[in-house]
């Protein structure tokens, strides 16, 4: 019987592929680190991934990747000479098999690490309060850095100090040809303040000043005037704000454009005013990316969901000592619950055991709504850090 003779082509697939072709292959790539490691399979491939359009199209189709999380200890971490004051920022990676944690040290800041408490997160960057002044002076300071590159810079003081402001809240920069718009030379912070029974809103943009203040109405509809706006929290790249007077009123900062808008109105099943300090409510970002309202009180835990643009509705509910009973370690009397710590995905809440000072902490997932252990020391906020973008690209050179 003779042979069938096999044509043998030349060179692979993916070398006769046309460079359309690769792109719309690799930019399906699933993650930054793949996208690190096929850009090392040979040059062709490197070229076609360093390319400025094609990141930039890469970075407009996939999640950016997380590094980590920082977090500022409770009280009951005490490092130092100054006990019950000074608390170092800690780094908790996403993987630490992936990521080095001492690349995110904050030790090459003014003072050392002890000297600083993250305020605020964005892609990269993060915004941190001087804890050597504080607030004990009428202008506190602030600082904005990249911990992976180290770098850094102090942010001017506000040319009109207010006891009555909030921020500053760091926002999208411009864009660059890579997609990029969280970096040391693109960075944007906001303030905002009541003067004269106006609240205004200043930008601070890298390299200069901050801009005249904004004498418009900051949300269509609600009137220059909104006092004492309550900070319920983060999600989706906005900052979202409860306004306190009977109205059930939300406001969101969008990080991207820097522009307040209506949120929507909580449910009126809810008393949010009356009890607002009991219900201990906060608002964060869930697994899926959407924000979350949380509140715990009697005994419960619910959760609720922005249905549309505006209306929000129970979306979970749960008994506390239902959901954590079977812990070890579980206390069978307490006083009741509070939200001690939100990031995204979860919240972690401490229970007040009876003649104990220490408080009992578990974590919820606001997906599955199931209990799991928690430390009591991560601070009130979990703080996001991304890893730089682009990528360090390595190519091979055999080919």
């Amino acid at each position: 019987m003779p042979h069938s003779r096999v044509s043998f082509c030349a060179h692979p697939a993916m070398d006769v592929m046309n460079d359309d072709g690769l792109v719309l292959i690799l930019e399906r790539v699933d993650s930054h680190v793949s996208l690190i490691r096929a850009a090392a399979v040979c040059r062709r491939w490197r070229r076609v991934i360093a390319d400025a359009a094609f990141l930039r199209r890469y970075r407009s189709h996939h999640a950016p990747a997380v590094a980590g999380y920082y977090h500022n200890p409770s009280p009951s971490t005490i490092v130092g000479v100054n006990a019950g004051t000074v608390r170092i920022p800690v780094f908790v990676p996403s993987s630490p098999s992936r990521v080095d944690s001492h690349q995110f040290s904050l030790d090459f800041l003014p003072g050392g690490a002890e000297s600083w408490s993250v305020w605020e997160s964005r892609g990269t960057l993060l915004v941190l309060l001087d804890m050597r002044f504080g607030r004990a002076f009428p202008v506190p300071d602030f600082a904005i850095c990249e911990p992976l590159t180290q770098r850094y810079a102090m942010i001017p003081p506000h040319p009109t100090p207010d006891s009555d402001s909030w921020g500053p809240f760091l926002l999208d920069g411009e864009a660059d040809e890579v997609g990029c718009r969280f970096s040391m030379s693109n960075f944007r912070l906001l303030r905002m303040f009541n003067h004269n029974g106006v609240t205004l809103t200043s930008i601070f943009t890298t390299g200069s000043s901050w801009s005249e203040k904004n004498i418009d109405p900051m949300v269509p509809g609600i009137g220059p005037d909104i006092r004492s706006p309550a900070i319920l929290g983060r999600a989706s790249g906005s900052v979202y704000f409860y306004i306190n007077d009977g109205s059930r009123t939300l406001i969101s900062l969008d990080g991207s454009t820097g522009v307040f808008s209506f949120s929507g109105v909580l449910p009126a099943s809810e008393n949010w005013d009356v009890h607002a300090w009991r219900y201990n409510r906060v608002l964060t970002e869930g697994s899926d990316g959407k924000p979350r309202i949380v509140i715990a009180f009697d005994g419960a835990m619910k959760v609720f969901a922005r249905l549309d643009s505006t209306e929000w509705a129970l979306e979970k509910m749960i008994q506390l000592s239902e959901a954590a009973s079977s812990l070890p370690g579980y206390p069978s009397s307490f006083l009741g619950h509070n939200i001690s710590t939100m990031g995204v995905g979860f919240v972690i809440l401490s229970q007040r055991v009876v003649g104990i000072a220490e408080q009992w902490p578990f974590s919820v997932n606001l997906e599955t709504m199931e209990a799991s252990p928690a430390a009591n020391n991560v601070g009130q906020i979990a703080y996001q850090c991304e890893r730089p973008w682009p990528p360090a690209l390595h190519a091979c050179l055999d080919r």
